[in-house]
């Protein structure tokens, strides 16, 4: 995306407006008592992949960001904040040139209640490596950068919390518009013949709304809640438009259409936070029902109950987190075809099933694709175990930050392993580098993405 001059000269009246408001050495001023803050970072990061082609530069993604950041308070009325990047470089090989609003959302205080509508990220969820409670906001899960939040993206939504007392809040939200996640596989090669149609970052033409709730206790030294969201997946799915096959020729040549497709949800779910000492113990619950039945509608995964429950420790200069996380596919079938993605067509196979009598070449992909979408979704078989651990130290007073964080899926057979050190020379600076490293059988998700996500990265970041 190019910046046109109508982008520039907003960009400057923002970056203007909000220098001039500024004028306290913290960056705070405060005019009829309302609180203006004005900050932001400066971002440069490169990505080596371990797995790169001769062919290609010597860096697969480089990129230079600038983070704007403004919020406006104003005591027990109202509140305003947006966060806007800038991105220019390269991901993957592509050029990027975009500015990106993350968040930009207006919040208006009532005695026991707080209403607040625009782009924003709300998280329901208590747990680290996996959530089963968070469908509110979609996920960029191929994100060049080495800030792990900047995975999760901004959402449409309108929200209405209401504080009764001390003890219990609930909070009601609607999302008027579907924004689908960036898929893990979204870099994969695709075969020869076959094309995906992508959706727009923000559907508004089709009604893909959806509502949710969240009830909270908090006792002393726990907090307990109940969550229910009825709407669409930010996860969407691949669904088969077309197929044809020409056997013209001396082998056949199939041309496929496939396209990202939303489905609609029930889920509902429970949570639990507790600390004591210096442990804090949590852990989620979560049923999720699709309305369209998966067994028809291949872009559509099958019910599954999902749970995860771990722990954190922070023993002085040290923390751990463990978690253990599972899931149980309800209604479960296995199915009886290779992923459309991910392997390589056998056409001495494939004319001996045209030669069947009776054989449906179509309803075949269909299931190939479906098979794909269970892969994806870990749903190849019936019930799935993981197990997570990150290990973080702080060295000479947190100027350095060393972890190792590891996720090990024992059903699938995938691990998934980041090694990064953290170096803070002064305290606006952080150096970070580190790996991510992806192992994973053949014909399983992390293999089909090691090509492509595998690598080393480093990069700089200075706050104001």
């Amino acid at each position: 995306m190019r910046f046109g001059k109508i982008e520039v000269f907003i960009l400057a009246s923002i970056i203007k407006g909000t220098l001039l408001s500024v004028y306290c050495l913290n960056g705070q001023t405060e005019v009829q008592n309302q609180t203006l803050s004005f900050g932001g970072f400066v971002r440069g990061g490169a990505y080596y992949d371990l797995n790169r082609q001769n062919d290609k530069p010597l860096f697969s993604s480089g990129f230079s960001d600038l983070a704007l950041k403004l919020e406006a308070r104003q005591e027990d009325k109202m509140r305003a904040f947006s966060d806007i990047r800038l991105r220019y470089g390269s991901e993957f090989n592509n050029s990027v040139n975009s500015i990106t609003i993350r968040e930009a959302f207006t919040e208006v205080y009532f005695p026991f209640f707080r209403f607040s509508i625009g782009q924003q990220i709300i998280k329901w969820a208590k747990t680290d490596f996996t959530t089963t409670n968070s469908k509110l906001n979609p996920q960029n899960f191929i994100t060049r950068s080495p800030d792990r939040e900047d995975m999760d993206l901004g959402n449409i939504i309108a929200s209405l919390s209401w504080y009764p007392s001390p003890i219990f809040d609930f909070q009601a939200v609607y999302i008027p518009f579907y924004r689908p996640s960036v898929l893990l596989v979204d870099q994969v090669p695709i075969p020869e013949g076959v094309e995906i149609k992508s959706l727009k970052s923000l559907v508004t033409d089709k009604n893909y709304s959806g509502y949710g709730f969240k009830g909270s206790i908090h006792i002393r030294g726990a907090d307990l809640g109940v969550t229910w969201f009825d709407g669409y997946d930010p996860m969407p799915g691949i669904k088969l438009d077309e197929f044809s096959l020409d056997m013209s020729g001396p082998v056949p040549v199939a041309s496929t259409k496939l396209s990202v497709t939303p489905y609609k949800i029930r889920s509902a779910g429970i949570f639990f936070e507790a600390v004591t000492g210096e442990i804090c113990t949590r852990g989620e619950v979560a049923l999720s029902d699709p309305y369209a039945d998966y067994r028809e509608n291949e872009y559509v995964p099958a019910p599954e109950v999902k749970w995860v429950g771990g722990f954190d420790y922070t023993p002085g200069d040290w923390r751990i987190v463990f978690e253990y996380s599972g899931k149980y596919i309800t209604r479960f079938t296995r199915p009886d075809t290779e992923p459309l993605i991910g392997t390589e067509p056998d056409y001495t196979q494939l004319l001996q099933l045209i030669s069947t009598p009776g054989f449906d070449i179509k309803e075949y992909v269909r299931k190939q694709t479906e098979a794909f979408n269970r892969l994806y979704n870990y749903q190849l078989e019936k019930s799935y175990h993981s197990a997570g651990l990150r290990l973080e130290k702080e060295i000479a007073y947190g100027k350095y930050v060393t972890s190792l964080s590891g996720l090990y899926n024992f059903t699938a057979h995938e691990l998934l392993l980041i090694p990064e050190i953290k170096f803070k020379p002064y305290d606006a600076i952080t150096i970070t580098a580190g790996a991510e490293i992806y192992s994973g059988r053949k014909g399983s998700l992390y293999k089909l993405v090691n090509d492509f996500m595998e690598s080393i990265y480093a990069g700089i970041r200075i706050d104001f």
